[in-house]
């Protein structure tokens, strides 16, 4: 059986900067998957922003932008790109989300890996998340993408039907 996940928001907490171990740290001790449905009335934004810690880190921290590519594989490059397409990027920095709104097959697992296009030297993997087929029919569901070489801090929000 093959389900179809549906990528809804890529919302980004932490742009690729390369500030400081303690911004990386803070941002590590993030959950790695939410699931949306314990949050109440609450967003998953206004339950990370509730965290004074997090918050001050982000808000100290630079304001970079990435550029954005998503693809399906962890090998990389605007070419396999699946958005925005057509080897474009979308600018995206701290505190900013973007609505993909794009359908993936999904036989089992399926990675999302998120990029950053660098025109000078190869891109940086800003984190990935792994959809799976057993995750069909729950709903919304936030998984952490987060790279700690690069510093960055991403939560990728789909469903699986």
């Amino acid at each position: 059986m093959t389900a179809t996940a549906t990528i809804l928001n890529v919302w980004c907490l932490h742009a690729a900067t390369g500030t400081g171990a303690g911004v990386n740290q803070a941002l590590a001790d993030l959950a790695a998957a939410v699931p949306l449905t314990e949050l109440g009335a609450g967003s998953l934004e206004d339950v990370v922003r509730a965290l004074p810690s997090v918050v001050q880190m982000i808000d100290t921290a630079r304001s970079d932008c990435d550029d954005l590519y998503i693809t399906t594989d962890t090998a990389g490059g605007l070419a396999q790109s699946i958005w925005p397409g057509g080897e474009q990027t979308v600018s995206i920095q701290a505190g900013q989300s973007a609505s993909p709104g794009i359908s993936v097959p999904v036989s089992f697992a399926q990675n999302v890996s998120l990029w950053d296009f660098d025109s000078v030297s190869s891109d940086d993997l800003l984190g990935s998340v792994q959809i799976l087929e057993e995750e069909q029919g729950r709903g919304n569901i936030a998984k952490l993408a987060k790279s700690d070489v690069e510093g960055s801090v991403y939560y990728v929000t789909y469903s699986v039907n």
